[in-house]
């Protein structure tokens, strides 16, 4: 069975779970904090980015954290 392959900077990488989904952060809905799931790599890791990071840059949490702090919002 073959992993999914998604492109980053025009590189395709093998991941083990695309998310691509939208969650919102808990206790903090009045700041709206938003967050975009991209996908979990193979050391078990969620990549994300915040949606108002005008860089875009890829940050990594746990599932724990994920699941814990943040419920989805859009699929």
């Amino acid at each position: 069975m073959s992993n999914p392959v998604i492109s980053v900077r025009g590189e395709p990488i093998e991941v083990r779970k695309i998310f691509n989904c939208l969650f919102e952060h808990e206790t903090k809905k009045e700041l709206k904090e938003l967050i975009h799931v991209w996908y979990e790599d193979f050391d078990g890791y969620i990549v994300y980015e915040e949606c108002t990071d005008c860089l875009q840059q890829k940050r990594k949490m746990t599932h724990v954290e994920l699941f814990r702090d943040y419920k989805r919002v859009w699929e």
